[in-house]
């Protein structure tokens, strides 16, 4: 491995969609992620609300937002990124990307923000650390009940996931969840 491997941490895009319309809704839930909610008036004279939830491709991975349009991502993710803006269906597109080395405090942010960002359960929209917290406590009592055990599963997932693309210095991010990982697996 060459020293600027080594030191290229991250994949910078900045792109500038030239389409409108359906088109550009697509473009955009597909990347960030969307949520809609729609409301039923119920017999009973109340009001249900159902609220459908999709996770946007950078849901999935950690990323710097530093600019409109202009992200970076860990180096590990950028073949993702760059397989999606390839997609025929967002042409006309002017992208442009580039290695990149950011500030470690970014990169931590950048993590701290994923840990703390939403995770799609299912159809629910729930926060990471939150969802671990809670499993947490519920292993403490024990072997976890199937549907709790599912959502561990699932949930122990996208930790891998975030792990695999830790871009810290020293994988501290990765360090600091390990503990809560292991008490996961245990009470799976």
């Amino acid at each position: 491995m060459g020293e600027r491997e080594k030191t290229t941490l991250a994949r910078v895009f900045s792109f500038d969609i030239k389409f409108t319309g359906t088109p550009k809704t697509l473009f955009y839930r597909r990347l960030f992620g969307y949520s809609s909610s729609t409301k039923r008036d119920l017999k009973d004279g109340s009001t249900k609300t159902y609220t459908h939830v999709a996770q946007g491709l950078l849901g999935t991975i950690p990323h710097a937002k530093l600019g409109k349009s202009v992200f970076a991502v860990p180096k590990a993710a950028a073949a993702r990124l760059e397989a999606f803006f390839s997609d025929p269906r967002w042409q006309p597109l002017e992208l442009h990307s580039f290695d990149a080395i950011l500030p470690a405090e970014l990169r931590a942010r950048a993590m701290e923000a994923a840990l703390a960002g939403p995770l799609v359960l299912g159809r629910e929209r729930v926060r990471l650390a939150t969802e671990i917290d809670e499993l947490l406590t519920a292993a403490r009592q024990g072997k976890l009940p199937p549907e709790l055990a599912e959502r561990a599963r699932h949930t122990l997932r996208v930790i891998e996931g975030f792990i695999a693309l830790d871009w810290t210095d020293g994988q501290e991010f990765s360090h600091r969840l390990e503990p809560y990982l292991t008490q996961l697996r245990r009470a799976i």
